[in-house]
């Protein structure tokens, strides 16, 4: 018996008649009385008597079923499960990224993934990637620098330099290039390394020179250095992105030479199945990369 004879089999064994079997499926009932027939001949067995307008099964029938039930049962618990399956499955996909990363880098990636004059929905959350999926807020986060960490699957996607921005006055302005020993002599806008990945990695490049990473201000975001920077001097280190992007009048970048380019990484939760549109959007982070 295949499956599809199986079906045919326990909705005659539980209605008693072709012409609701038939109705239950959607097929004739002369389709399920030929059907009938020919697993009949098939298996060799007479699996109903047929008394009035009811079939009657036969102990050979009976066996059959008692031994399929839990198909049956199954079988059952797949249809119910399968609205919930289909809601699931037309649900937005949620992704979580940082500040930078939605202005200067994810909207190519939208239009190549087929989100063009919206003709899929999205939910976006700029915030802490990291928070969000462990909540189950996002599906997948990008952020820059994220370290290896057991939680999540984790995907290059693209790569970032890293610059120091300052006020167009600033002394070192008049510089072509910047080393992070000229730049650890005046006030530091950055990022709480403990917190931030990209403020880690920085605290890094700073330390593999013997310098000390010690910012006057801390900010969550590239965005916040560039504000406060303007505001009140000093100098900050973003991501080139934010200066392609950022607002930057009466401020200037300049690139620093000895410390690496940060990595765009994707995620989303380790050991976890990924719903059809999430995957699809992956596919195009990983070939974009």
């Amino acid at each position: 018996m295949n499956l599809r004879e199986m079906e045919l089999f326990g909705t005659l064994m539980r209605v008693g008649t072709t012409t609701e079997t038939a109705r239950l499926l959607g097929i004739s009932q002369p389709g399920v009385s030929a059907q009938l027939k020919r697993l009949e001949s098939r298996l060799g067995l007479s699996l109903f008597h047929r008394t009035g307008n009811r079939l009657e099964p036969t102990r050979e029938a009976n066996e059959i079923f008692a031994l399929a039930a839990p198909i049956f049962s199954t079988h059952a618990d797949i249809r119910a499960k399968l609205p919930e399956l289909r809601n699931l499955a037309s649900r937005p996909v949620s992704i979580s990224a940082t500040p930078a990363l939605v202005e200067g880098f994810l909207g190519p990636i939208l239009i190549r993934a087929g989100f063009q004059n919206w003709k899929k929905r999205l939910n976006l959350r700029v915030h802490s990637p990291e928070e969000d999926l462990r909540r189950g807020d996002a599906d997948i986060g990008i952020q820059m620098a994220l370290p290896p960490k057991a939680e999540f699957q984790a995907y290059p996607v693209g790569r970032s330099e890293l610059v120091a921005i300052m006020r167009d006055s600033h002394p070192l302005a008049r510089q072509d290039r910047l080393f992070c020993a000229a730049i650890a002599e005046h006030p530091l806008v950055c990022y709480n390394a403990d917190w931030s990945p990209m403020g880690a990695t920085i605290r890094a490049a700073f330390e593999a020179q013997g310098l000390s990473y010690d910012p006057v201000c801390t900010v969550p975001f590239c965005a916040n250095v560039c504000d406060m920077v303007r505001a009140c001097g000093g100098v900050g280190i973003v991501d080139s992105m934010t200066v392609r992007d950022y607002a930057m009048q009466g401020l200037v970048a300049r690139p620093i030479v000895d410390i690496a380019e940060i990595k765009i990484i994707a995620f989303h939760r380790r050991n976890e199945p990924l719903r059809a549109p999430i995957q699809d959007f992956l596919t195009t982070l990983l070939r974009a990369a």
